[in-house]
């Protein structure tokens, strides 16, 4: 379930309400508050409480970054005041500053809290009491939106059968009327028809083709559609190559009886 954004809403209003002008100062006072509370948070979290106990401990031990960082200096001082033959410092007051920013800490984040929900509930309640009015003025813009959305669409779909009946009268006359239909018409995997595309010259490009399926066997009639730009050479015949006969030599190996046969390049 959702967390609630406010007493009067469940979520958050959306950025693009056409708000009126005291709605938006009031929105505005909102974000203001938001960012005085996240800033404040940012800049003094030395004095945020945690609890730093060891995970065995049974019970919460409450500090922070500042606090922390008094103690140690604490402890150095006592070192110092040791060695020099002087008493202790007073640790109460050593730590005091520490402690008091983090009272205060504690404090001004409840106050900005607050403030903050105090601020969003104005704005929510003012926003709540234009709901109607606004309400009103988005219907009337959905309406206008679908009567212009009905022409488009009207429109498009107008241009998709001017575009089919063109693309069937070019296929019957590129297959010298074997074909009364684009080779794609009505494939469950898309007719593929925005590739359709026209070299300079007006002729149908071979890539163009290739998606349309125009194969080799329906194209009857020659200049309608670009050969292929870069088309595969024929596979060469070992045969057909003009070869030397390789030529071979003898001479005497060992003896009178053996010879070595070699090849002459």
């Amino acid at each position: 379930m959702p967390k609630p954004y406010s007493a009067n809403f469940e979520t958050e209003p959306p950025a693009d309400l056409p708000l009126s002008p005291k709605v938006k100062n009031l929105r505005k006072a909102y974000q203001d508050a938001q960012e005085s509370h996240e800033k404040y948070v940012q800049e003094n979290s030395r004095y945020r409480t945690m609890d730093v106990r060891e995970m065995w401990a049974p019970k919460p031990v409450h500090s922070s970054i500042a606090l922390e960082e008094a103690e140690r200096e604490l402890k150095e001082a006592e070192i110092a005041a040791v060695g020099a033959g002087k008493p202790l410092p007073d640790k109460e007051k050593f730590l005091a500053p520490a402690k008091a920013k983090m009272d205060e800490y504690i404090r001004m984040v409840e106050a900005l809290k607050v403030l903050v929900e105090q601020a969003k509930q104005t704005y929510s309640d003012a926003l709540l009491s234009e709901l109607k009015t606004m309400g009103l003025k988005e219907a009337e813009k959905a309406a206008k939106a679908r009567d212009e959305w009905e022409k488009a669409y009207r429109a498009v779909m107008d241009a998709r059968a001017t575009l089919e009946l063109h693309a069937s009268l070019f296929t019957w006359c590129v297959s010298a009327g074997s074909m009364d239909a684009y080779p794609r018409q009505g494939h469950s995997q898309g007719e593929n028809l925005e590739y359709w595309e026209l070299t300079e010259d007006g002729r149908l490009k071979f890539d163009a083709a290739v998606a349309l399926e125009y194969y080799d066997f329906m194209v009857k009639v020659e200049g309608l559609i670009e050969p292929d730009p870069d088309p595969i050479a024929p596979a060469a015949s070992e045969w057909a190559e003009d070869r030397i006969p390789a030529q071979h030599y003898s001479k005497p190996v060992g003896h009178e009886y053996a010879s070595h046969v070699g090849e002459i390049y």
